[in-house]
């Protein structure tokens, strides 16, 4: 169960049962959203100026998970005409399997609940991560990105139907 409320900056956060909040990414968080994905996504990491393009690019759909003052997570969630997007999301290796990434996908799709379909790319090597996606109702299009990261693996287009959109 998530509590919504608002933090002295105005955003809006939300409050999760393991004790991390989720709330919309400042420009403060940037170095530790940057050490994270190279962390997690070490062959094919994201950038800084990746990121500040993708915070000009989704605004409020750029959300992070903190747990007192450490950055554990994040999703960035964009969308244009009647698709949205959930672009990336990293969880710390250490943060793993106690909600977090649920409780990011909830407040993507949530973000993206006005569009009519929501797509992503998954490495198709990485199992978690599909398996996260398919308790989400996501699936796979049949599409496939032949080396799309940078360290060649293939990326599988998956989609799930936007009950709301």
């Amino acid at each position: 169960m998530e509590n919504k409320s608002t933090d002295s900056s105005g955003d809006q956060t939300r409050a999760a049962k393991n004790g991390f909040v989720i709330r919309s990414f400042q420009l403060a968080d940037l170095d530790q959203v940057v050490s994270l994905e190279n962390v997690a996504f070490a062959e094919s990491a994201y950038g800084r100026f990746d990121f500040m393009y993708l915070l000009w690019r989704a605004r409020d759909g750029f959300l992070v998970a903190k747990k007192e003052e450490k950055l554990v997570g994040y999703v960035i969630a964009t969308g244009e005409g009647r698709e949205g997007l959930i672009q990336s999301i990293a969880v710390s290796p250490e943060f793993r399997r106690k909600g977090i990434a649920d409780s990011l996908m909830r407040s993507a799709i949530g973000y993206l609940a006005k569009f009519e379909e929501i797509y992503l790319l998954v490495d198709s090597n990485n199992t978690a991560a599909i398996s996260l996606y398919h308790k989400f109702s996501f699936r796979e299009t049949g599409r496939i990105r032949r080396g799309y990261y940078r360290n060649g693996a293939d990326a599988i287009e998956m989609a799930r139907a936007n009950r709301d959109g």
